[in-house]
């Protein structure tokens, strides 16, 4: 698969990215629970950058903490795939939220690259775990979105659709479909990542696409 960027700048971003696998991995162990992963719109939902976390926001219905934050900033659906076995499999999650567009394009993936890759990671989940309800994420919408992008997301937005038509325990959610959080004041000045009001809003969409989920807990 052809890779444009600079050595350089891979270099640094797998650095990077195994720094954070690395942090994870230090954490305790918490097996069936709701696991978030993928890139930066996870990555973000943390106190790290300010904002109150993931796991302090979307609650089980007895209040309990059940959700695990597994993103990782600039990762695309290769490095996703790559860390499945690092940063997925060991907490045997009953819930895989799996966000997988957005990053590949800078490393030169073609949107179908990035589709083949991240139903392996997909495959895997439910091979690993037959019973595992799968959530597949919609690429988000971004305040600089061009015509091209647009029709790049929606492309594989079709991907992620037909992926789930005959699989009873996956399901497609859409931020992007989300009303509210169609606004461009929820957004830090790069216009990709949310304010603490964009995450407050992405948290109200979570609390209603997971709420059979968090019910459980």
């Amino acid at each position: 698969m052809p890779v444009r960027v600079g050595l350089k700048v891979i270099e640094l971003w797998n650095s990077s990215m195994e720094n954070a696998v690395r942090r994870y991995e230090e954490q305790p162990i918490e097996k069936g629970k709701i696991v978030f992963y993928g890139p930066s719109n996870f990555t973000r939902w943390s106190e790290r950058f300010n904002h109150t976390p993931l796991e302090d926001v979307l609650l089980g219905k007895s209040g309990a903490k059940c959700c695990i934050n597994r993103g990782f900033g600039s990762s695309c659906t290769e490095h996703h795939l790559y860390y499945y076995h690092r940063m997925v499999k060991p907490l045997e999650p009953k819930v895989l939220v799996y966000a997988s567009y957005g990053n590949g394009q800078n490393f030169g993936y073609t949107v179908e690259e990035e589709w083949e890759l991240a139903q392996r990671v997909a495959y895997y989940a439910l091979a690993d775990f037959p019973d595992i309800h799968l959530y597949l994420c919609a690429p988000n919408r971004h305040k600089n979105s061009t015509e091209i992008g647009i029709a790049k997301a929606e492309k594989y937005i079709e991907y992620l659709k037909e992926f789930v038509k005959d699989k009873p325990n996956c399901h497609f959610i859409s931020a992007r479909d989300y009303e509210p959080l169609h606004r461009d004041d929820i957004f830090v000045s790069d216009g990709v990542h949310y304010n603490q009001l964009g995450y407050d809003i992405y948290a109200d969409f979570f609390k209603e696409a997971l709420k059979d989920e968090l019910a459980e807990f």
